[in-house]
């Protein structure tokens, strides 16, 4: 009995084997694929970010050394071939800084465009938005200025776009704003910042507060 049962499993297991062998192999396969496909894949980001930071630091070193053709051409390969990766946003903010040193408000301008545009760190898009408003205000530009400033998403940096109002509205010529502005900025500064000092200087910059228009008494009228 027991050897008829054997050999009666032993036929069900080759049919089915038979019917669905097959599809189990290519289960298989594509499982071990996958799994390779995502090893493999790790890998090449792993390798990616160690040549990006390679280049970085040798960005870096250029700009050190004020040689700011081989910055330029480093910042351009990171922005071009390595844009997945953080150390491109942080080659834009660079070479923004290398450009508006030498005078190219423009250039700095498009390279901080695209930190905010394509930066995948947060904190860099940010910092890129901040910078590009400044350059606006000096250019006179406010209305776009205002366009950056008005974002809902501060990302940790409040504090920052309540200055940036106040720079603008100061260049609107609306004092009483700007002061508002200002206060909030210094309200959303982290405990001992040493960036106090410098709201405080625009603030004071302001001039005195002046004091709100008070209605003339009335007076009843003589009987």
């Amino acid at each position: 009995m027991d050897t008829y049962n054997a050999d009666e499993e032993l036929e069900k297991l080759k049919s089915w084997w038979k019917s669905y062998g097959n599809s189990v192999i290519a289960g298989i396969v594509l499982g071990v694929a996958l799994l390779g496909g995502i090893t493999y894949w790790k890998q090449h980001k792993t390798e990616r970010a160690t040549q990006a930071s390679m280049l970085y630091d040798k960005l870096i070193s250029s700009v050190t050394q004020n040689n700011a053709a081989a910055a330029g051409d480093t910042g351009a390969k990171l922005i071009g071939d390595y844009a997945a990766t953080a150390y491109a946003g942080k080659a834009a903010l660079l070479l923004a800084k290398v450009n508006y040193d030498a005078a190219d408000v423009e250039g700095a301008r498009k390279h901080l465009q695209w930190a905010v545009d394509h930066a995948t760190e947060a904190a860099t898009r940010q910092v890129a938005r901040l910078r590009l408003a400044r350059i606006l205000i000096e250019q006179h530009a406010l209305d776009q200025a205002l366009v950056l400033a008005n974002t809902r998403d501060t990302g940790g940096f409040a504090s920052e776009y309540q200055e940036l109002h106040g720079d603008i509205l100061f260049a609107q010529g609306k004092k009483a704003e700007a002061r508002n502005a200002y206060d909030k900025a210094l309200a959303g500064l982290a405990k001992g910042s040493t960036y106090e000092s410098v709201l405080r200087m625009k603030l004071d910059a302001l001039g005195p507060v002046t004091p709100a228009a008070q209605p003339l008494p009335t007076t009843e009228p003589i009987k």
